[in-house]
């Protein structure tokens, strides 16, 4: 072994040591082990509740109270379409250069008049009996406008498939990859949006939201439905991370580039579920502990805007590294349109306070995309844009 790489795996060994040596301890203020020098949220304790390891939760009678069986469906769905596009891609990337059928898009997308079955997605567990009733479009955004721009890449896909010819992956005559926009696309701007900005706002969780009576049929209350939802568009696996990491923001905020953040979603819906079971169980007006329930959405937000941006900023420096080594364009323009969706889900949260940064940089983007993945200097300064207004300080951690 040379010199040189003798230093470079001492270098790796090295700072393997220093990330895996972060201080293990309670990092919420609100606990009563906090600890304000601990790095690594661990084994919190609260008055009167404990936090569970999984995300299991039981009434007075010890009946299963969680349900987000819907979001799960939604899973299944996108997963069903991402496996249709998909068939398009040419035999470089694992397709068939299958022609796509606009209709039945647009209709996998607002479930509308379609049979769900095995046929693409071989782990659906939907069939003749068992068809679901929930869909993708009426949860996108909250925007019909943004809802079109989804339904406007399918058409795009499905007219443009007839044609298509590429031994690797499909994409329109510019670089971008419609799979992409619409796989990344939708985990930002259906998935990570109805987090944030659906079912953990004050409509859903707030002092106003009924938790001591359960809604008719069920065990659960509103306010504990409202958080089980949330978290169901995070994962469908209740012991995260040990499994629900093989799709959507499961899958990559269990990479290493995403350091706790998938740790601390997950621990902080468990938190917050933990303190809004306790309040319903201590009676009086159902709301004890609700300071630690709002505590625990601010975790997530802020940790779910982190999770989004990092995962833009991360395929930004893929492009990057795909154009220093000589990669393919069909290669590049792959990664590249895993940022720009990610991006465009990312346009659509926190309140819409980024919206217009975010639609800037995507308009310039726009004029020449594959002359976007070889301008570093335009590259670079998105990445720190982006995470300016996420927070993120250390943006190269995402490499």
């Amino acid at each position: 072994m040379n010199k040189l790489n003798f230093k470079l795996l001492l270098f790796f060994a090295l700072v393997a040591t220093v990330m895996s040596c972060k201080k293990k301890g309670c990092t919420d203020p609100l606990a009563l082990n906090y600890d304000s020098k601990a790095e690594k949220n661990e084994n919190c304790e609260y008055a009167n509740y404990t936090v569970p390891a999984t995300y299991a939760f039981t009434d007075a009678n010890d009946s299963s109270t969680v349900s987000y069986g819907g979001q799960t469906d939604r899973m299944d769905m996108l997963s069903t379409i991402v496996k249709y596009l998909k068939t398009a891609n040419g035999t470089g990337a694992s397709g068939t250069n299958a022609q796509l059928d606009e209709l039945r898009l647009h209709n996998m997308y607002s479930n509308d008049s379609y049979t769900w079955d095995t046929t693409y997605y071989s782990e659906s567990p939907f069939d003749m009996n068992n068809q679901p009733t929930k869909d993708l479009e009426s949860k996108t955004a909250g925007s019909p406008t943004i809802q079109q721009k989804f339904k406007d890449w399918m058409t795009q896909a499905a007219n443009a498939s007839s044609m298509n010819t590429n031994t690797g992956y499909f994409q329109d005559s510019s670089g971008k990859e419609w799979t992409q926009l619409i796989e990344k696309g939708l985990m930002g701007a259906c998935f990570a949006f109805q987090i944030t900005e659906n079912y953990l706002t004050d409509t859903k969780i707030g002092t106003g939201v009924n938790n001591l009576t359960p809604a008719a049929g069920k065990f659960y209350t509103l306010m504990e439905h409202h958080w089980d939802e949330g978290y169901g568009y995070f994962t469908d696996a209740i012991d995260y991370p040990i499994s629900g990491t093989n799709r959507f923001w499961g899958k990559y905020t269990n990479k290493s580039y995403m350091g706790d953040i998938g740790e601390n979603i997950a621990t902080a819906f468990r938190t917050g579920r933990a303190a809004i079971t306790a309040s319903r169980l201590a009676g009086g007006n159902g709301l004890d502990y609700h300071a630690d329930v709002l505590a625990q959405r601010d975790i997530i937000k802020n940790e779910v805007y982190k999770m989004a941006a990092g995962m833009a900023i991360h395929y930004l420096y893929d492009t990057q590294t795909q154009v220093d080594g000589g990669a393919s364009q069909n290669s590049i323009n792959h990664s590249m349109s895993e940022a720009y969706a990610f991006m465009f889900g990312l346009h659509t949260l926190n309140g819409g306070v980024w919206e217009s940064s975010i639609a800037g940089m995507l308009d310039a983007i726009d004029l020449d995309f594959e002359g976007y993945t070889a301008n570093e200097t335009a590259i670079e300064a998105d990445i720190a844009a982006i995470a300016a207004l996420a927070g993120i300080t250390n943006p190269s951690s995402f490499q």
